[in-house]
């Protein structure tokens, strides 16, 4: 059973584009994932997310997702280091 948090345990953003992880805990226990959304303003008083990107967004992209997946990964060394 996957048990969400209501707020990301981390936030990444590079321009527009930003990253959040989130610890789920399943029948093996915690673990992360993350989400990537890009925002966006209508006008000087309406903004917004999207989950849709273009080609122009390929390197912040891949920044944040690159910043998440390191954060997730030490993250597991620090637990596999206080269970050693």
């Amino acid at each position: 059973m996957t048990i969400e948090n209501k707020h990301p345990v981390q936030t990444f953003r590079d321009k527009a584009i930003g990253v959040s992880i989130w610890e789920r805990v399943g029948s093996n226990g915690p673990f992360y994932e993350f989400t990537v959304s890009r925002s966006y303003k209508k006008s000087e008083t309406e903004s917004g997310y999207s989950h849709g990107f273009g080609e122009a967004h390929e390197e912040a992209l891949v920044s944040v997702i690159r910043q998440a997946a390191s954060w997730i990964r030490e993250q597991g060394e620090v637990r596999e280091e206080k269970a050693a």
